[in-house]
């Protein structure tokens, strides 16, 4: 009888000690819940900053871009000075502007890509003034300096940008064939006024 009652009483504190240790057990889980909720609340919020910081980042590409604009078709020479044989064509193309206002306008000019024999790199202008860089990227559409030199010019956007527009020129150009006004406005394309895509 009194082995039973000592087995009986080590398992009562057997008992009581797990009944302890599932407890804090218990507590432990309860807290690790808690944090796992306030990390997920969190990592959503950083999500969402991460989301708008993307966005804005963007959007300071775009606007950088919009100071730029890149052309192809000038023939690449040794030791040449980029900066002033693409003012030279500017003045070409626009003959009206002043030279000075053109030099003034241009703030950085270079050449992209790897270097090839047989083949001319693409030059990328950064513009000082913004309606200088507009006045030449409008009269590059009907110049005829840039067909008879064939020199085509592009606006610079990011790779997004340009991906969208790609995905949606099928439309464009459909609705172009048909006659409809067809036009990009950064990455989105409208036909007739209407945002498509």
């Amino acid at each position: 009888m009194d082995e039973l009652k000592d087995k009986a009483a080590q398992n009562s504190s057997m008992l009581a000690a797990l009944s302890k240790a599932v407890q804090f057990n218990a507590e432990e889980v309860k807290d690790c819940k808690a944090k796992v909720n306030e990390m997920e609340s969190q990592f959503s919020l950083i999500q969402k900053e991460n989301a708008e910081l993307k966005e804005r980042v963007k959007e300071q590409d775009r606007y950088k871009m919009r100071w730029c604009l890149k052309f192809k078709g000038l023939p690449e020479k040794k030791d040449e000075n980029i900066r002033m044989d693409t003012i030279q064509l500017f003045k070409q193309i626009i003959p009206d502007m002043d030279l000075q206002r053109l030099e003034d306008a241009v703030d950085i000019v270079h050449r992209v890509g790897k270097r090839e024999e047989f083949r001319s790199r693409p030059v990328v202008v950064l513009f000082a003034r913004r309606l200088v860089k507009e006045e030449l990227w409008r009269r590059t559409k009907d110049s005829p300096v840039c067909r008879e030199r064939g020199v085509r010019f592009s606006e610079m956007m990011p790779l997004e940008d340009r991906e969208a527009r790609k995905k949606l020129w099928p439309q464009v150009e459909k609705a172009r064939r048909e006659g409809k006004r067809a036009y990009y406005r950064g990455p989105h394309a409208f036909i007739e006024g209407k945002k498509i895509g």
